[in-house]
């Protein structure tokens, strides 16, 4: 054990007393004991990803002007949201335990009420802070007790160290998407993974934009929005007058996106095939893009804010003994401006439930829509007060 950390220390350009007391680190991080075979797993996984970033080129400033449009943009996520959930459950299941651990900071109101002391174990020391007032994100719980989730990993499961250790879990808002578009003086369309760090990116999906964006040196075909520079800088490709306009006639959006991502294409009725097909994919292709007609749509929104749309494939035989259509989970940031009878491509993820005779039938979080051919318009019942009269 000794000579492979000399080895590595070497390598990694550091002290062998400084790789030992990382290797020691990255143990106690583990919960192993420093001799065991765990213990020496996890530090060639802590080495080998340092020699890695060592032999990458930095990154340079790979910033660039976008032109295309996304088919895909999904509901911004707060990325740690299930962190602050897992800190409350441990909370719940033992108080005691979950403080000393560092899942939560304990908050209490002092006598005068007029201020809070927040208590955290902090490398396995107490540390104690007072304030006049707590984040939204606090949770004060039915006997009254008040927790701040907060990260408790001291390191990575590549052992790297979290900076975030011991901070609080506040809401940190994501918006993902695929977009399909040309970077600079890129001569082929070409399909990016997207994201933006905040929850006002909401341009609308298959419709053709400009944007500053930042490109990945290290991700491959992954393209980064600037938080304020890339919502400032969006523009719609509407003005022919405008100096980046670009002439799109010629293009037909439904070709380009399908041509890029074949494999992601399926009909209608072989959703639940395809969703098996895909399962293995890497999260970024789990995606299918398939296309219906619009059946039924229900504008009430559900517990989560979805809306609901039912697709059936016309030119395929109808299933009588289940109702034949494929229920569409359509998020709040998608328009609904369509009615029944409609045409349409969608873009989303498969999910499909386990029920007491098997599974149901895949279902789609729909992230893009298409519309081919427009009938009608949602309809969407208006409550206003003369009409509660009867309250």
């Amino acid at each position: 054990m000794e000579e492979e950390i000399k080895i590595a220390a070497g390598k990694l350009g550091i002290s062998v007393t400084d790789a030992t007391t990382k290797f020691n680190e990255i143990a106690l991080s583990g919960g192993v004991e420093a001799t065991s075979d765990i213990a020496l797993a996890l530090w060639r996984s802590y080495a080998s990803q340092q020699l890695r970033n060592k032999s990458k080129p930095q990154r340079n400033n790979g910033a660039g002007q976008a032109f295309g449009f996304f088919m895909s943009l999904e509901e911004p996520r707060d990325n740690n949201a299930y962190n602050r959930r897992k800190a409350l459950e441990e909370y719940k299941r033992d108080a005691y335990n979950a403080h000393q651990e560092g899942f939560v900071a304990i908050a209490e109101l002092g006598d005068d009420g007029n201020h809070y002391t927040i208590t955290r174990i902090y490398n396995g020391e107490v540390d104690t802070k007072t304030a006049v007032s707590l984040p939204d994100y606090a949770e004060t719980l039915e006997d009254g007790s008040i927790i701040i989730a907060l990260d408790n990993r001291k390191h990575f499961q590549s052992g790297a160290d979290n900076k975030m250790y011991g901070k609080a879990l506040r809401p940190v808002m994501q918006t993902k998407g695929l977009f399909v578009g040309k970077v600079g003086n890129d001569e082929e369309y070409k399909l990016y993974n997207f994201s933006y760090k905040n929850s006002d990116f909401a341009p609308n999906t298959f419709t053709w934009l400009h944007m500053p964006v930042m490109v990945s040196d290290f991700v491959e075909d992954t393209l980064y929005g600037f938080t304020d520079k890339t919502l400032n800088g969006l523009t719609l490709n509407d003005n022919p007058e405008a100096e980046i306009y670009r002439n799109v006639e010629h293009i037909d959006m439904v070709a380009t996106m399908t041509n890029l991502a074949i494999n992601n294409v399926t009909e209608l009725s072989l959703l639940d095939a395809k969703h098996l097909e895909m399962r293995d994919s890497p999260a970024t292709r789990r995606f299918v893009i398939t296309d219906g007609t619009v059946c039924n749509i229900s504008m009430t929104p559900t517990g989560n804010g979805n809306r609901i749309m039912y697709l059936s494939d016309l030119n395929a035989d109808f299933n009588y003994d289940n109702d034949g259509m494929t229920t569409c989970w359509m998020p709040s940031n998608l328009e609904i401006n369509f009615g029944i009878g409609s045409s349409v491509i969608v873009v989303g993820r498969t999910s499909q439930r386990e029920g007491d005779d098997g599974y149901e039938p895949a279902t789609i979080n729909v992230s893009g829509v298409y519309v081919t051919t427009s009938v009608g318009q949602a309809e969407t019942v208006e409550v206003s007060e003369e009409s509660m009269d009867w309250f």
